[in-house]
């Protein structure tokens, strides 16, 4: 019965994860809030979600990641509800399972996003035959990747290289830091779900 019923939370919360990123989605094409859903949709995972973004303190510049902490821990609830409805009991190792995996998921998410970006932009690069136009997006987005790549890549190549080489080693590097990072992911959790109370 008591499983049940945390199936059923679960599923709830699952359900409120997916209109919290609708109402994030929302929040970047123009009007869509004001439309009856948005409304609808506002009505219902705002007070959830502004109680994370009012302190402000999760505001980098013009990016906001209060969002991703909000959906964040509803996911690792409902995942660790989940998990304790489907072995039948509460256990510390699918508990820290369940954090580990959700902050691993985090991590992965954005050096994916920066492993995607510096592709493109190594790419874009190259194609245009290593210029870049004054007035292109690419400008602002190489004084950010320009200092990244630097970071990265001079920790490991500790020789001057072109912008382009750096993207290239930082892009390289970013690759082998997802890969061991998932396979410390897998034994790490295989290892966390053997803790026997």
């Amino acid at each position: 019965m008591i499983q049940t019923i945390l199936s059923i939370i679960s599923f709830v919360i699952l359900c409120y994860v997916i209109l919290c990123c609708i109402n994030v989605f929302m929040s970047w094409i123009p009007g869509a809030k004001f439309t009856s859903f948005g409304k609808f949709v506002s009505k219902v995972t705002n007070p959830y979600m502004n109680f994370f973004s009012k302190s402000g303190k999760l505001r980098i510049g013009n990016i906001d990641f209060s969002p991703v902490l909000s959906i964040g821990l509803l996911t690792l609830l409902a995942s660790i509800l989940s998990q304790i409805a489907s072995s039948g009991f509460i256990h510390v190792g699918v508990i820290l399972s369940a954090i580990f995996n959700m902050l691993f998921s985090l991590v992965i998410s954005l050096l994916g996003v920066l492993f995607l970006l510096v592709f493109i932009r190594w790419i874009v690069f190259i194609a245009n035959k290593k210029t870049t136009p004054y007035n292109s997006i690419w400008n602002s987005i190489d004084g950010f990747l320009n200092n990244l790549s630097t970071k990265i890549a001079g920790t490991f190549i500790k020789r001057t290289m072109s912008y382009d080489k750096k993207l290239l080693a930082t892009w390289i590097i970013l690759l082998v830091f997802i890969a061991i990072g998932t396979a410390i992911r897998i034994l790490l959790c295989s290892m966390l779900l053997r803790i026997p109370f």
